[in-house]
């Protein structure tokens, strides 16, 4: 009985630990108000109306988006859905990965939803 107590808590704490990290990554929903293609880094520039809440510090000092490399395993997937969202005007709600990876000024889109 005290193990089964003992392994609760602990699966509860590492949920918490798990949320938290996800808490802090940049977000928004909004409609998108531009998407920018650029070839020379093969990027994807997303640009939410209203701007990115909660960034890292690495994002923002060349404009307030998120972007992902056409070169990720589901780029084309991201691409073509954000532009549907965009094309529709439909609202989006963009996740980031609470990193600079694919840019170094720009948080990485980790994940979008269409609302």
């Amino acid at each position: 009985m005290k193990f089964s107590s003992k392994l609760s808590k602990i699966s509860i704490c590492l949920l918490f630990s798990m949320l938290s990290g996800s808490a802090l990554a940049g977000w928004t929903t909004a409609k998108i108000s531009s998407i920018v293609v650029y070839e020379d880094g093969d990027v994807v520039y997303i640009i939410p109306e209203g701007g990115v809440k909660n960034a890292p510090a690495c994002h923002g000092s060349n404009g307030d988006y998120l972007s992902f490399s056409l070169k990720r395993p589901r780029a084309k997937e991201y691409y073509a859905g954000l532009l549907a969202a965009y094309l529709a005007g439909k609202t989006v709600k963009l996740r980031g990965a609470d990193v600079c990876k694919d840019q170094s000024f720009s948080e990485t889109l980790m994940y979008f939803e269409l609302t």
